[in-house]
């Protein structure tokens, strides 16, 4: 099954090997699986409220290779004691209905930065965008290997989902392997 979240889950364990083939190829957006040009400088938003970010989000749009079914799913970013986001749950559809497919721990090294899984193995995971009322979001890779649109709602929003959608090719995210809404 392709799963945007099975895929983040094996994008945290392989992505060292990755990168170590895609630095001897030179990567790019058009490198296999990296959907962002990594020439285009990229930065994470720094008025991020982890309070504000926590909760359930819908996976309105995502990166995929064309031979990739998109399947609808949704994220859930937990607060730790600190108030910094501590685990990341993942829904989706599974045998029997709709429910947790995995839990990933992650460290918030700063704000809007996530980091899952451990080096050599880590991944970061940056907010990109925000709206400012905290319905519509862009989380990214610096490395392009991965990237979503994300809204508190399943459907709406074609304003902010457009400016989600503009905020991507800013950070060099070629759009024309985002599938979703």
């Amino acid at each position: 099954m392709t799963f945007s979240m099975v895929r983040f889950g094996q994008k945290i364990m392989g992505l060292s090997a990755v990168f170590l083939l895609s630095g001897c190829l030179g990567g790019g957006a058009g490198a296999p699986g990296f959907y962002r040009d990594r020439k285009v400088n990229i930065a994470s938003t720094t008025r991020f409220e982890p309070d504000r970010f926590s909760g359930m989000w819908h996976i309105r749009a995502e990166f995929t290779d064309p031979e990739e079914q998109v399947i609808p799913g949704a994220v859930e970013f937990r607060a730790g004691a600190d108030g910094r986001i501590a685990q990341i749950a993942v829904f989706g559809p599974r045998r029997g209905g709709w429910g947790v497919l995995d839990i990933y721990d992650v460290a918030q090294p700063m704000a809007g930065r996530l980091v899952a899984g451990t080096p050599p193995y880590a991944t970061e995971y940056w907010v990109l965008w925000v709206d400012a009322d905290y319905r519509t979001a862009v989380v990214g890779t610096p490395s392009g290997s991965f990237g979503w649109i994300l809204d508190r709602s399943k459907t709406g929003g074609a304003d902010r989902i457009k400016a989600a959608r503009e905020i991507l090719k800013f950070n060099g995210y070629d759009l024309a392997q985002l599938r979703g809404k």
